[in-house]
This record gives structure tokens, C-alpha cells and sequence, in this order.
């Protein structure tokens, strides 16, 4: 859009450059561009995120119980829109504070979807629960060392596990289990749409959710597990990702 300085997209670089880590910034990523907004990514690795939060006295985004105690989390994707100097956390209210503030670009939660596409992000984040010790220690292969040593670091202490315990061949088989299992509950929701995306024709921030997990197992996960998912449920997980591909814009 002319006119408008580019919105900063904050985000965590991983060993191959330009790429993003997170599938979680890709939410944001994929929202900007379809929504025909600038934006430029300033990237921090992993331990610098916590002093950004502080620096700026942002919230913490979240709250876990870590050993016992309940510990806050800071997490990106943040965005600064120097066009109302404003900081927002959170993928889902950075979408929401998008489609406010810009309503005339496409919108990310049409038709007064909002709670529903709320609902969307609870089930869909309880569906694929059972895959994060996998999902963990794929991604952390990926990260560059400073951020790959916090990463294993805390999420260690998190879980209470040793590292290599994460993906044992036990656990291993239960957490690829449980990642197929998601795939099968995913695909019933899709099912039920009348056309590729959730709401139908038209791509939403339910769709970048879900795109943005399947493009981060293409990205981290070893390459034969990434072809055996793409045949999932006749291939919808691949024509999704091809879908939205044109939306992850990562030349900022």
C-alpha cells in the first residue's frame, strides 16, 4: 500500500538464511502479505527475545509452570507499526489489530469470524499437543548455535527430560502416531468446507495456521518424514501449503 512505512516483523533466523524458524512468525508472515502491507524483519535469536520484551516493558505472552514455578514466557512473532508507533504480541492479535487498523485490505478474520477463528486456534494447538517433543527437537537442529543451545536449554527444563530422551523409538512412534492422528482430525475439519481453505475459496488466518505448521514440517522435519506427510489425507497438506505458498513472503 503507498503511502505506509514498512510494519517491522520480528522474527528468529535459522541456518539457512532468510528462512524463518518459527511457525508461529509464519502466521504473522503470511497475514502481511496477504493484506498487501510493507514489512521488513529485524531478526533475534532466541536468548535476545526476553531483553526486547524488557527493553520495550512488553507483557510476557504467556505464563508456564517450569520446575515448579510459574514462569513468564516471551515469545515472537511482535510487530512495530511505525505508522501508529505501536508493539503487538501474538500472532492472533497481531492479526487482529491488522484487520482494525488497515480494514481496507483483505481480511485475515472476515465476517465477524473472530471467536470462531479463536476457537479454531485453541482445538487446532490441542490437536497437535501430543507431537511437541518431536516437533522440538527436529526444530532445533535448525536453529543457529546461540539460539540451539537456549532452545535445548529451556526446554529441558520445561519438560523435564533429558534431550535425548525426546525422541527415543518409543517415543518417536507415539509422537508420529500422534501427528497422524492430528493430520485425520485436521482433515475432517477441511472436509466439511465447500472449497481448499476453511472458509471456502479464500484463505484466513485458520488457514495460515495450519499452513504454517505443515510448511515448518516441510522446512525442519527430516525430508522423508515431510514426503510421507505430504501423502496424507490425498495430499490436501501439500495442495495447502502449494496454496499458500504465494503469501509467505520471505524476501523482507
Amino acid at each position: 500500500m503507498s503511502g505506509l512505512k514498512p510494519i517491522v516483523l520480528y522474527d528468529i533466523p535459522c541456518v539457512v538464511q532468510g528462512q524463518p524458524w518459527s511457525a508461529k512468525t509464519m502466521i504473522t508472515r503470511y497475514c502481511l502479505t496477504f493484506k498487501g502491507l510493507p514489512f521488513q524483519t529485524v531478526w533475534l535469536e532466541c536468548p535476545e527475545i526476553k531483553p526486547f520484551y524488557e527493553q520495550h516493558s512488553l507483557a510476557p505472552t504467556t505464563l508456564r509452570v517450569i520446575k515448579g514455578t510459574l514462569t513468564p514466557i516471551h515469545t515472537l512473532p511482535v510487530i512495530m507499526d511505525p505508522n501508529t508507533n505501536r508493539l503487538i504480541t501474538d500472532s492472533f492479535v497481531i492479526a487482529q489489530y491488522l484487520d482494525e487498523q488497515y480494514p481496507d485490505t483483505p481480511k485475515v478474520m472476515p465476517n465477524s469470524t473472530t471467536a470462531l477463528v479463536y476457537v479454531f486456534q485453541t482445538a487446532f494447538h490441542n490437536t497437535i499437543m501430543g507431537t511437541i517433543l518431536l516437533a522440538s527437537f527436529r526444530g532445533a537442529q535448525k536453529l543457529n548455535p546461540v539460539s540451539k543451545e537456549y532452545f535445548i536449554r529451556t526446554r529441558t527444563e520445561q519438560f523435564g527430560i533429558p534431550w535425548e530422551q525426546f525422541v527415543t523409538p518409543e517415543k518417536r512412534e507415539q509422537q508420529w502416531n500422534a501427528m497422524r492422528a492430528a493430520c485425520e482430525t485436521m482433515d475432517e475439519w477441511y472436509a466439511t468446507s465447500s472449497g481448499q481453505f476453511i472458509l471456502g475459496d479464500t484463505p484466513c488466518f485458520a488457514d495460515f495456521m495450519v499452513a504454517g505448521l505443515y510448511k515448518w514440517i516441510q522446512y525442519y522435519f527430516e525430508d522423508q518424514e515431510w514426503e510421507e506427510v505430504k501423502r496424507w489425507n490425498g495430499g490436501r497438506w501439500k495442495r495447502l501449503v502449494e496454496a499458500t505458498d504465494r503469501y509467505l513472503d520471505c524476501s523482507k
